[in-house]
């Protein structure tokens, strides 16, 4: 298949980047990436960026100068490196529309919005990834949820305002779920300008683009993964294509994230495991990334897995006690600390198994050995699938409509799916689910990625070089230097 083409066409476009931090890679270098590869067809680019007066940094929530420094100093050399030079802005500290503030009530929080802005949602969702609880306390954690609710009003006016007073055809951003991010978004969706969100592609080599929706949109990123199907409908090798994600997933390859599964051993079940008896895995899912994406995320079903572990393992001893349950606890909540991780290994009941995220229990192992598994939204769920394990699927997730799962819709069709005897489903929907994974996104020009999290742009290292100070500031700082020296010496 050939390679997706960021750019096409000869019209000349005018490029808006707002890019508040310049911390992470790959993502700062995928921004430069996608501006000199406007900036060589004639565009022209724009950043616009931090330098320390956002109220709120998702990378940087402790407001530590020392990152706050490095980070605009990352971004000095970065720039440095287009050709030809390109333009770079500030946001302002003041915006001119008060932000409500104060939130006790996660209710009203999440129903908070500006426009179209689901500026609670938006905050919400930057305070939860920053604790790595999907339940944070609103009144512990209320400075930073202030400042994250203040920054998303930012980027919103201040965005609204760029976009009415210069004309951009096209304005990109990273990710868009976290506070001032998603601000970009919906300041863009109400000026009628396109937005593309950026994140990671199919591999290192690669990123990929989400035009005016979050990546986390189920219909929209669903509809993408069948577009991306039916665009390679005569590719001889799409379904090879597709099982070598599966397969790669198995073999603890890791292409764009860690995978959760390399220090586990493989073939490896838990020492209580008996062959003889009815054995069900549920995979849990690591929900702080989807727990403040919007309504189409809520689970219509269960409050949340812990709730939905204990009523199933309950009522399942009480219908049905020879069938076991082995409760995978996803390992990227190994390091993580919260009342949910804590209420979910603390379970108990004769029927369930509780595998720790730490355990070094093969959970593929795990999955092909079950009678079934059941999941929230886990990719276990459609992995499954093509494995010819059968799949219920209690919770939203990307696949939810692609088939292949059995989709519960209520807590008693969850048990009478756990409790009869299913046949694996047909396993072109999880083929389209791995193919999207497979081949998403466009190629890097420019930037040469070394791992996950290091790489090169133009062959460079980029690193917070010591920002350029004016002549006032360099005079006091040699006097200082001078007066230190002669102090040291006696003088």
């Amino acid at each position: 298949m050939s390679p997706k083409r960021l750019i096409s066409g000869s019209q000349a476009l005018n490029i808006a980047i707002i890019a508040p931090s310049a911390t992470l890679t790959p993502h700062f270098p995928t921004e430069l990436d996608i501006a000199q590869q406007h900036l060589d067809a004639g565009h022209t680019v724009e950043f616009f960026n931090c330098t320390g007066k956002l109220k709120n940094c998702d990378h940087n929530p402790g407001r530590s100068l020392k990152l706050c420094s490095e980070c605009v100093g990352r971004r000095q050399m970065g720039l440095e490196l287009l050709t030809p030079t390109v333009p770079c802005r500030s946001f302002s500290e003041e915006f001119s529309t008060e932000v409500s503030i104060n939130f006790d009530c996660l209710k009203n929080l999440l129903a908070y919005k500006i426009d179209n802005f689901d500026i609670g949602f938006a905050a919400y969702s930057s305070l939860v990834s920053n604790c790595r609880d999907p339940e944070p306390d609103l009144i512990q954690h209320r400075e930073q949820l202030n400042r994250s609710l203040q920054s998303a009003g930012q980027t919103y006016f201040q965005t609204l305002e760029l976009l009415s007073s210069r004309s951009f055809d096209r304005v990109y951003a990273f990710n868009g779920r976290f506070a001032a991010l998603r601000g970009v978004l919906r300041a863009c969706q109400k000026s009628g300008v396109d937005c593309y969100l950026h994140e990671r592609g199919c591999d290192q080599q690669h990123f990929d683009l989400f035009k005016n929706e979050l990546l986390h949109d189920i219909q929209s990123t669903e509809q993408i993964i069948l577009d991306y199907w039916e665009s390679a409908n005569d590719q001889p090798d799409r379904e090879m294509i597709a099982s070598n994600w599966f397969q790669d997933r198995v073999d603890r390859v890791e292409k764009v994230w860690h995978s959760f599964v390399k220090n586990q051993e493989q073939g490896r079940l838990p020492d209580t495991w008996n062959p003889d008896q009815r054995n069900i895995g549920i995979f849990c899912s690591s929900d702080d990334e989807f727990v403040a994406i919007g309504e189409a995320w809520k689970n219509e079903i269960y409050p949340n897995q812990v709730s939905a572990i204990r009523q199933i393992s309950r009522d399942l001893h009480k219908t049905n006690p020879e069938i076991q349950l082995y409760l995978r606890v996803h390992p990227n909540l190994a390091s993580v600390e919260n009342d949910r991780k804590a209420s979910m290994l603390s379970l108990q009941s004769p029927n369930l198994t509780i595998i720790a995220p730490d355990a070094d229990i093969d959970s593929y192992e795990l999955m092909k050995s079950c009678e079934k598994v059941a999941t929230f939204g886990s990719s276990v769920g459609s992995e499954a699938v093509y494995w010819g394990v059968p799949s219920v699927l209690l919770g939203p997730c990307f696949y939810q409509g692609l088939g292949g799962v059995y989709r519960s819709n209520s807590h008693a069709h969850t048990l009478s799916l756990l409790i009869q005897t299913l046949e694996p489903q047909e396993k072109t929907g999880a083929l389209k689910y791995g193919f999207w994974f497979q081949t998403r996104g466009f190629p890097h020009q420019y930037y040469a990625p070394s791992g996950l999290f290091d790489g090169q742009f133009k062959g460079q290292t980029i690193y917070a070089k010591p920002p350029k100070l004016s002549p006032w500031a360099r005079l006091k700082k040699n006097t200082r230097r001078i007066l230190s020296s002669r102090s040291r010496s006696g003088e």
